[in-house]
């Protein structure tokens, strides 16, 4: 992936030929089959070319004038006074910024939604590769907007307009809960962090909660557990048909995020193999995962938030255990409870320790009590929040708010925790120690009395 962005430089591929060359030369020492290898070949040869035209594609802009029909492919955001809207057009993405009474009316449509536009193409000027890695190939400067007549609106599928049609009734479900609980709620259950205000996001991100209001394996799981009363008693391919469509409307509904699309596959490539009669190891879906995504969209191997996933799931699978093990060794053998509310979230906050350090710097030591006393309380309200929020949105408002009233307590409570989290402003070299604490807490996985 990473020699695909420019295939033609020497130094690069040197290198990695000389990666490649050491690697065959162990795998032959380990006596790996040459079919394995052949594999690899090819898959290296793969994930280069796609990576290679995905970059002539976002540098090959089409600029100018345009009239015409653009595709929303975002949400519209709040940005100071204006909203900031990625739009495809002909094909091509275009970030654009809007203020004033096209700010308000940009503010009404949704992803997937289309609208008309007249106005200037141009291509990314400072800081053109972090767009581009998104896939935005420039700036589209609108003059006029005006709204596609009523029935076009939807222009990808009916199955984006069923996941808006959704976003919309829990929006309305929740709009009962006071204060900031509404938009806290939204990203706790379906990720959409829009209308938080700034300082909600800050008080997050210093408490090391941040990643409650992302969408991740964790509301999938719950999603599927909502669902799991009507798949058990489906037939085998009927399950996995059923399945598949859960997890691709939960997607679009999330708007593709990357921690989103890793559950989701994840999730459907285990699916998949049961279904079959086989079975895969957590690591072996998570690395399927991996491959067969980087070859789809090569640019994920450039997002921040992709990392971060991939490492706290690579925490939970590999370091997971063995945190477990080693608290049994500590004394909590007869306390297993605490070992399985303990031992994840360890697990995760080791997995991305090394991105959050090279990327935020260190993490606040209060992110590990803040997680453990808000994760149960978030779980529950992830859990019960898609039927409940829906069915209060097309209930009375005295309904609703008995409805939504315990899911609103346990919105405050999770607010509360990022509050008191971001209170403490703990020395650096005790964060350091906290975040340290479970590398030296898996040297010890080995105890009397106890298989390991």
């Amino acid at each position: 992936m990473w020699l695909g962005e420019n295939l033609y430089s020497f130094g690069r591929l040197c290198l990695v030929l000389a990666v490649g060359g050491v690697l065959i030369v162990l795998a032959q020492r380990a006596q790996v089959r040459p079919w394995l290898l052949l594999t690899l070949c090819l898959m290296s040869c793969l994930t280069c070319w796609r990576s290679h035209i995905e970059w002539q594609n976002v540098q090959d802009v089409r600029s100018g004038n345009y009239s015409g029909l653009a595709i929303l492919k975002s949400d519209p955001q709040p940005i100071g006074r204006g909203v900031s809207v990625v739009l495809e057009i002909e094909g091509q993405r275009f970030q654009s910024w809007l203020y004033g009474s096209s700010a308000r009316r940009m503010s009404l449509h949704a992803s997937g939604e289309s609208v008309e536009v007249v106005g200037q193409r141009q291509p990314n000027g400072d800081g053109a590769r972090r767009m581009q890695v998104r896939h935005i190939v420039g700036r589209f400067e609108v003059k006029v907007l005006r709204t596609v007549a009523a029935g076009a609106h939807v222009s990808e599928s009916r199955f984006e307009l069923a996941a808006n049609r959704v976003r919309s009734a829990l929006g309305q479900g929740s709009r009962v809960l006071s204060g900031d609980q509404a938009a806290l709620f939204a990203g706790l259950v379906y990720g959409d962090d829009s209308q938080q205000p700034r300082e909600m996001v800050e008080r997050f991100r210093e408490s090391g909660m941040a990643h409650l209001t992302a969408v991740s394996g964790q509301n999938v799981a719950f999603v599927m557990a909502v669902v799991a009363p009507l798949l058990t008693r489906l037939r085998r391919w009927s399950r996995l048909t059923l399945t598949l469509l859960v997890l691709g409307w939960f997607a679009t509904m999330t708007r593709l995020e990357p921690s989103v699309i890793r559950a989701v596959t994840m999730a459907g490539i285990t699916a998949t193999v049961f279904a079959i009669g086989g079975r895969l190891k957590a690591w072996q879906v998570l690395c399927a995962t991996c491959i067969s995504l980087l070859a789809l969209d090569p640019f994920l191997l450039w997002s921040v938030g992709w990392w971060l996933s991939i490492g706290g799931s690579s925490g939970l699978i590999v370091l997971s255990p063995r945190i477990r093990t080693s608290l049994q060794c500590w004394g909590l053998r007869n306390h297993r409870w605490v070992v399985d509310w303990v031992a994840p979230s360890l697990a995760a906050q080791l997995g991305v320790l090394p991105i959050l350090v090279l990327v935020f710097g260190w993490p606040s030591a209060m992110s590990i009590p803040c997680n453990l006393m808000s994760v149960p309380i978030a779980g529950l309200v992830m859990l019960a929040g898609i039927p409940t929020a829906l069915i209060a949105g097309f209930a009375p408002q005295a309904i609703s708010e008995v409805l939504m009233w315990p899911l609103g307590v346990g919105v405050k409570w999770v607010d509360t925790v990022a509050a008191l989290g971001q209170r403490f402003d703990l020395p650096i070299w005790f964060d350091i120690a906290v975040g340290l604490a479970p590398l030296l807490l898996m040297m010890r996985h080995r105890c009397d009395n106890l298989e390991t």
